[in-house]
C-alpha cells in the first residue's frame, strides 16, 4: 500500500459489500479528528479512531448497557446490536440492519452470553441474546424470542397482606383500610405499589369516594410486589474461553443481585445490596474465584466475591455515571465530572478532573505482546478522551454528543469502537494496530517548572548590600538573636500575667490547682442555656469550688451560683446554667464565669461568653 502524503487523503473505493466501510478504513488513515488543549510548549495528543462508518439516520438512541457486539450467526461476523429506548432491538451486520424487532418495555440493558443447553449442543455454538427490560429479562436465540425470565416477587408485609384480606372479606371500610396502612408505612414497613397508590389519593375532589372505588377495585386480586431490573451483565462459568458458558446476572430495584444459571430460565444465587444497584462489572471465573462489584444509588460500591458479601465498600463523593473494572483496578466516574480509579480492596490510587460531565465510559483492552487497559470517557463538551491510567493519550472531537459507546469486536475487526449519539445516529471508530497508547503527559513535576523565571538584573545596591552583609554577618546575627530573645522573654511575661490573673482557658497551678474552663451557649433566645464544663488537669482533688456566672441587665440569671462538691484529677465537671433575656430588642452582651476558690481571693479561671442575638418572645394571644 502506496504511503499517503502529507497533507493529501486517499480517494475511497466504491462499496463492495457490507464490510466496505470497515475495510476502507483499515486501507486509509484520515486526517486527526480533534484535539485538546494541552500544557504550553508540549504536543496535543492526537485522535487515534479511524472513522470507518456513520449513519445519521439509524434512529438508535442507547445508552452504553445498551450497546454491544456478539457473533450471533457463528460465522465469525460480530454484529452490532442495539436496543433504542424506543422498544427496538436492532441488529447490524457490517453497514446493513440485518433485523429489527420491536420490544415490549424499554429495555435497560442487553448482554450476550453462550447458554449451556445439553439438550441441544449445536446451540451452544452461537450466542445468546439476554434483554433486560421491565421485570423480565427476554432471552433471543439466533435471534428469535426462545425464552422470557421473570424476577421473582418481593415478600409483602404480613400486616399489609392482613389488611387488604380484611378489606376484601369486609371486615373493616376503606376509611380504617387507609389509616392502618398510613401507620405501616410511618413505621418503616415497604409496602407494595398498590398501597402506595391508595395512599397518594390525598387531594382533589371526592377524595374518599376515589379511595373507596380504588380500594374495592383491587381488593379482590391477589397483593404481589414485582420489581424491576436496573442493570445487567454477564460471567464466565468454568473457563475464560470465549465460547465457555456463561451465567447472566442482573439487579433490581428492591437491592437485590441475581445471578442467573447458564441456561438463564433459573436461579443460581442471590444477594441483597442496602441500595438498589445502578451499574455492575465483574471479573474471573465464576467456579472459580471471581468478583462482582456493584456501584448503588447511594453513592457506595459494594463487592462480591466468591458467593459472599464483602467487608469492602467504597464510599463516591457523588452519585456515579459509570463503572469499569479491569485488571485490579475498579473505575469509577462520579457527576462530580471526576474520575476515580480504586484498588479492588477500596483503596484510592489517582482521581482524574474532567473539564465537562461525564457522558460514558468504557474500557478499552487489547491484547497484543502484553495486555494494554486504557480508559475511554465521553464528555459533555463532545470530546472522547483516551486515558492510560492518569495520562491523556488521545482526544477526538465529536459532531454530536455520545449517549452510549461498546469498544470490542465489531464486523472482523477486533478493536472497533461503536458509538450511540444523542441524535439516534450510529458510528463505528476502529484503531490502527500501529496505534501507541503510552500516555502523552510524563509522570512527576508539570512542564512549567522548566520555564526558567525573568529574575531581575543585579543593581549597584543590591551589591553593596550583599557586601555590607559579608562584612557585618557575625554583627548583624548578633543583633537577630538579641531580638529574638527578648521576643521570647515578652511572650513568657505575658503568658505568666494571663494565667496569675485567671484569665486564659486554665489556671497557673502554682498552688497546685490546675482547672481547664470550657463555656459553651446553646439556643435561639429568648432562653438560652449555658454548657460549663470543669476539669481538673492537677494531681490533687479540688473541693467545694464555687461558680458564678455574672452578665449584665440585659439578662436574668435565675441560679448565679453554684458549687462544685469535688473534682478529680481527669474528670470533667458538667455544669448547666438558665440564662432568659429581658431585653424587649433582643439585645446582646457578654456573660463572665468565674471560678473562684473557696477560701476567696482571686479566682482559678474566668471565660466571657458572647451571647448571640436573641429572637422576640412570642406575644401571649
Amino acid at each position: 500500500m502506496e504511503a499517503i502524503r502529507e497533507g493529501e487523503r486517499q480517494a475511497p473505493a466504491p462499496p463492495t459489500g457490507p464490510r466496505s466501510a470497515l475495510a476502507r478504513a483499515r486501507a486509509t488513515r484520515p486526517e486527526q479528528t480533534g484535539a485538546t488543549t494541552a500544557a504550553p510548549e508540549e504536543k496535543r495528543p492526537n485522535s487515534l479512531w479511524l472513522d470507518a462508518w456513520n449513519d445519521p439516520m439509524a434512529g438508535a438512541p442507547a445508552y452504553s448497557p445498551c450497546v454491544t457486539s456478539a457473533d450471533l450467526a457463528g460465522d465469525g461476523e460480530w454484529r452490532l446490536v442495539v436496543a433504542t429506548a424506543d422498544k427496538k432491538l436492532k441488529t447490524w451486520n457490517g453497514t446493513t440492519l440485518a433485523s429489527e424487532h420491536t420490544l415490549l418495555e424499554v429495555p435497560v440493558g442487553i448482554a450476550a452470553f453462550y447458554a449451556e443447553d445439553h439438550n441441544n449442543p449445536a446451540s451452544m455454538k452461537a450466542p445468546s441474546l439476554a434483554v433486560a427490560a421491565g421485570c423480565y429479562v427476554y432471552i433471543y436465540r439466533n435471534l428469535r424470542p426462545f425464552y422470557k425470565f421473570t424476577v421473582p416477587n418481593q415478600t409483602v408485609d404480613a400486616a399489609e397482606t392482613v389488611t387488604w384480606e380484611r378489606l376484601r372479606d369486609g371486615a373493616i371500610a376503606p376509611v380504617e383500610a387507609f389509616e392502618t396502612l398510613s401507620e405501616l408505612r410511618d413505621q418503616g414497613a415497604k409496602l407494595t405499589s398498590r398501597s402506595l397508590d391508595l395512599l397518594a389519593i390525598e387531594e382533589g375532589e371526592d377524595v374518599q369516594a376515589r379511595r373507596d372505588a380504588f380500594a374495592y377495585g383491587n381488593a379482590p386480586e391477589p397483593l404481589t410486589q414485582q420489581t424491576s431490573v436496573t442493570c445487567v451483565g454477564t460471567i464466565k462459568k468454568r473457563s475464560d474461553d470465549a465460547a465457555s458458558p456463561d451465567c447472566v446476572y442482573f439487579g433490581t430495584e428492591s437491592g437485590q443481585l441475581y445471578v442467573l444459571h447458564s441456561s438463564g430460565t433459573a436461579v443460581r444465587s442471590v444477594f441483597q445490596l442496602p441500595a438498589a444497584p445502578a451499574f455492575v462489572a465483574s471479573t474471573g471465573v465464576l467456579e472459580v474465584d471471581y468478583r462482582i462489584v456493584v456501584a448503588c444509588r447511594d453513592g457506595k460500591a459494594y463487592t462480591i466475591k466468591n458467593d459472599e458479601m464483602s467487608g469492602v465498600v467504597v464510599e463516591f463523593e457523588s452519585q456515579p455515571v459509570g463503572l469499569c473494572l479491569g485488571g485490579k483496578s475498579m473505575i469509577v466516574g462520579c457527576m462530580n465530572d471526576v474520575v476515580h480509579a480504586y484498588t479492588v480492596r477500596g483503596r484510592k490510587e489517582h482521581s482524574i478532573y474532567m473539564p465537562s460531565n461525564i457522558l460514558a465510559m468504557e474500557e478499552l483492552v487489547i491484547d497484543r505482546a502484553r495486555t494494554s487497559r486504557c480508559l475511554i470517557v465521553a464528555l459533555g463538551n463532545d470530546e472522547l478522551r483516551v486515558y492510560n491510567g492518569k495520562c491523556l493519550v488521545s482526544t477526538c472531537a465529536m459532531s454530536d454528543r455520545v449517549r452510549g459507546m461498546r469498544f470490542g469486536r465489531v464486523g472482523r475487526e477486533d478493536n472497533a469502537l461503536a458509538l450511540t449519539t444523542r441524535g439516534g445516529s450510529v458510528r463505528v471508530k476502529i484503531m490502527p494496530r500501529s496505534a501507541k497508547l503510552e500516555g502523552s503527559s510524563r509522570a512527576g513535576p508539570p512542564a512549567e517548572q522548566d520555564i526558567p523565571l525573568a529574575v531581575p538584573k543585579k543593581t549597584k545596591l543590591y551589591v553593596e548590600q550583599t557586601q555590607r552583609e559579608r562584612l557585618n554577618a557575625i554583627d548583624m546575627h548578633r543583633v537577630f538573636q538579641r531580638d529574638l530573645m527578648r521576643l521570647r522573654y515578652e511572650t513568657g511575661k505575658a503568658y505568666l500575667k494571663v494565667m496569675k490573673d485567671g484569665t486564659g482557658p486554665s489556671s497557673s497551678g502554682q498552688d497546685g490547682v490546675n482547672i481547664r474552663l470550657n463555656a459553651t451557649i446553646q439556643g435561639l433566645g429568648p432562653l438560652f442555656r449555658l454548657n460549663v464544663e470543669l476539669k481538673n488537669c492537677g494531681e490533687k482533688p479540688v473541693m467545694e469550688i464555687p461558680v458564678l456566672v455574672q452578665s449584665s441587665e440585659v439578662y436574668k440569671i435565675p441560679k448565679p451560683i453554684h458549687r462544685c462538691p469535688v473534682l478529680l484529677p481527669g474528670y470533667t465537671y458538667k455544669i448547666e446554667v438558665m440564662i432568659h433575656c429581658v431585653d424587649p430588642n433582643g439585645g446582646a452582651d457578654d456573660v463572665h464565669v468565674y471560678v473562684c476558690r473557696a477560701e476567696g481571693g482571686r479566682p482559678h479561671v474566668n471565660a466571657i461568653v458572647k451571647m448571640p442575638m436573641s429572637e422576640f418572645a412570642d406575644e401571649p394571644r
